[in-house]
């Protein structure tokens, strides 16, 4: 049954290259036989993002990717294939309502207060509409009625593709075995919605004490596998905000630049806010491209769509951070190191030719200027050269670090649009740097070095309350020979001052218990960790200024 779905598919792929090709060839070169056969001339751009949309499934997201990369297609192209990401062809409200009473139990008039028929945005897994629940607007996606089906079967196309492509070394089709590789590994997840809602609300707690950053809150109740309902965030999009400029829209434009839009600053807030996410919680929005990203007032950041996230282990951030660092100062050495450090090495891997590699293209990426290296090919470039290099070489980046390039690529590539004056591999340099002083300092004052030093003050006050306590009891019982001055002690006095010595210890021991249960993100400044300090130091001051009283 798959193979036949397959085949299907196959043909028809096969019918809409062939016919849009014939058409573009015509069109050009035969304009009078296109007309007299009724063909209309499309321009290349236009032409291009119609097969997209004819062929739906994983070519629209394909598209999607292409749309991020002005160094491989034209500004032209890219431009027409904007529209994939918002502007597909919607289905109708019928599946609309089929789906809600499917997945929730209701249709749409049951389940909001109120809902509008018409989507506010059209992309290839699904569409959204705007709608109010409880007092509040909401944005509620819905999955496409035959995305699942469509998307299983591209994959198995893809794959095979690149495995045609790679056997008979097509060279002019090359380029696009690493993008369609990546793109692969991409897409299982992000047809279950439930995964999607576990992610936003995850990076939405991250972002809770980013003020530069703005993820939505997820209506758990009026969620499910093909249905997700988050807070509608009020702002304009990074994609209508290009359109406005491209087309001198002066409503649009007037609306975002009263915010206090600034390029320059949104740009930094966007690369701040990736890294902190990837580095700090190994775990970042991973389809940053302009329909997904919306200017808020004050330039910041709001996040939507979060189909497509990535997690990074302890072990890949440390490295990755190195990695980024030694690009933007042009240490092939250090970026060499790094990246073998996350890559895959096989039998057939050669990391001294992947070396070599790097420093013979580092000649065309790099420029001295002041004595230092600074890059003179942008960070897109550099990273396909790298990823293709890499995969030439047998070393294969892990698939996390594939996400974090690839992303990191998509930045760029959004950034050089909307604000072309900004250098993004100056800036990385600056938040890296940044990054690995505090990442010092943590290493200084982290959570278990904290929990180690509270544990053995507790442990020393606790030794010492004891030892201190019985020496107390010899020295009123008379059995050690020193001069002592107790006042107000009255009777059992001694057995007073050890009870005190012994709640103290007990506070502290018990705040280095806590301490061992606390959560795993310890932060500077005043919490359970440095109370548990504060009060260790406190005990012990206490405990040696009454025992300085008594000898």
């Amino acid at each position: 049954m798959a193979l036949w779905g397959d085949t299907r598919r196959l043909v028809h792929i096969a019918a809409v290259v062939a016919r849009h090709s014939t058409a573009h060839a015509l069109t050009h070169r035969a304009p009078r036989l296109a007309r007299w056969l009724g063909i209309a001339r499309i321009e290349g751009p236009e032409r291009l993002r119609s097969a997209f949309e004819e062929l739906g499934g994983t070519f629209l997201k394909f598209g999607q990717m292409l749309a991020l990369q002005p160094d491989i297609l034209s500004l032209e192209y890219c431009n027409a294939l904007f529209d994939l990401m918002d502007r597909v062809p919607a289905f109708g409200f019928e599946d609309v309502e089929r789906i809600l009473r499917e997945d929730l139990g209701g249709g749409a008039d049951e389940l909001f207060d109120s809902f509008e028929r018409l989507p506010i945005a059209t992309a290839s897994v699904g569409q959204v509409y705007r709608a109010t629940l409880g007092g509040r607007r909401v944005a509620v996606k819905i999955q496409r009625p035959s995305v699942e089906e469509e998307f299983r079967g591209d994959i198995r196309l893809l794959q095979s593709g690149i495995q045609w492509i790679q056997r008979l070394r097509i060279k002019p089709l090359e380029w696009m075995v690493d993008p369609m590789s990546e793109f692969v590994g991409w897409t299982r997840e992000e047809l279950d919605y439930r995964h999607e809602t576990r992610y936003t609300t995850r990076l939405g707690s991250n972002a809770s004490g980013n003020v530069h950053e703005r993820v939505p809150q997820v209506v758990l109740g009026r969620s499910s596998r093909r249905v997700l309902t988050a807070e509608f965030l009020e702002g304009v999009t990074v994609l209508d905000y290009l359109r406005a400029v491209a087309a001198g829209d002066r409503v649009t434009l007037h609306r975002v630049r009263s915010g206090g839009f600034e390029p320059d600053r949104f740009a930094r807030h966007i690369v701040e806010n990736f890294l902190g996410d990837a580095f700090r919680f190994g775990m970042f929005h991973a389809d940053l491209h302009p329909a997904n990203l919306m200017i808020l007032p004050d330039n910041v950041v709001g996040y939507i769509d979060f189909g497509i996230t990535a997690v990074l282990s302890g072990y890949s951030r440390r490295h990755l951070v190195e990695l980024t660092l030694a690009y933007t100062r042009g240490d092939m050495e250090g970026m060499c190191a790094a990246f073998l450090k996350v890559s895959s090495l096989g039998p057939g891997s050669r990391p001294e030719a992947f070396a070599a590699g790097l420093h013979r293209q580092s000649e065309d990426w790099y420029q001295i200027v002041g004595g230092k290296r600074r890059l003179r090919k942008n960070f897109t470039l550099v990273m396909l050269d790298m990823l293709n290099l890499s995969r030439v070489t047998g070393v294969l980046p892990e698939r996390d670090v594939v996400k974090y390039i690839r992303s990191a690529i998509a930045i760029d590539g959004l950034i050089t649009r909307f604000a072309p004056d900004f250098n993004v591999g100056r800036y990385l340099e600056t938040v890296c740097d940044r990054f690995l002083r505090l990442q010092g300092l943590q290493e200084v004052i982290s959570r278990d070095q904290i929990l180690a030093w509270t544990v053995s003050g507790a442990s020393l006050a606790r030794d010492g309350v004891l030892r201190s306590g019985r020496m107390v009891e010899r020295v009123l019982g008379g059995d050690l020979p020193v001069r002592a001055e107790v006042t107000g002690g009255g009777p059992g006095g001694g057995l007073h001052l050890r009870t005190r010595a012994l709640q103290q210890a007990a506070v502290v021991l018990g705040l280095a218990v806590m301490a061992s249960w606390a959560g795993p993100r310890p932060e500077l400044g005043l919490n359970l960790f440095s109370a548990a300090m504060l009060l260790s130091v406190a005990g012990l001051t206490t405990l040696f200024g009454t025992l300085r009283r008594l000898i």
